[in-house]
């Protein structure tokens, strides 16, 4: 049973979607719109604290075949859309906890352990929910395939997304050095987050 398609409508009045929205699992044809939704977000997001040289690096085409990547592999991963019915507005991944992706950390329990990770929202669209409803509908999803707890990497500089983490429930467990484009050293944090806490709100 996919809990993501099984009641469209149900599912989208229990994260509290208007119904003008609809959260769904992404295909290989929405990745080069969610690379847009990525790069207008992440450049909105890291401006403040990522270099320019870095923040140059984020374009539509990096972040496209990271989400074909992706959308590929729906054995070890699973990609969300919330559409408008024209256009993607949000966007996000979770899946198996990716250890050779991740600083190492002691704090982290892979057995049973899943992760959050690629998060986004337009930025005219923030502020209105859809980041709540993504975490949701990924923690939903994480929990269909049987993992007990999430974990995900945040930079440390990033006080929005750990303000946005903490609020619902994640706890900070551990720092690290991160990499990011595999070749940028950061300050990351890592939260960790019950998957079954989802159904607290619904």
């Amino acid at each position: 049973m996919d809990i993501i398609e099984t009641d469209p409508k149900a599912l989208t009045a229990a994260l509290s979607l208007p119904e003008s929205l609809k959260i769904r699992n992404a295909t290989v044809a929405d990745v080069a719109e969610m690379a847009r939704v990525t790069q207008a977000s992440w450049q909105l997001a890291f401006k403040p604290f990522l270099p320019q040289d870095v923040l140059e690096r984020g374009t539509q085409e990096f972040f496209q075949k990271i989400w074909t990547s992706i959308v590929n592999k729906p054995k070890d991963n699973t990609a969300l859309v919330i559409s408008n019915g024209r256009h993607i507005v949000a966007c996000g991944a979770s899946g198996k906890y990716r250890t050779a992706h991740n600083p190492v950390s002691r704090r982290v329990c892979k057995l049973k352990a899943g992760e959050l990770y690629r998060g986004y929202v337009l930025p005219d669209h923030q502020n209105k929910g859809l980041g709540q409803a993504l975490l949701k509908a990924r923690l939903l999803k994480l929990y269909e395939q049987g993992y007990q707890r999430a974990y995900t990497w945040i930079y440390a500089k990033n006080t929005q997304a750990r303000a946005f983490y903490e609020k619902h429930g994640a706890v900070s467990l551990d720092s690290a050095l991160g990499l990011t484009m595999n070749r940028y050293p950061f300050e990351e944090v890592c939260y960790g987050i019950e998957v079954n806490s989802v159904f607290n709100d619904l």
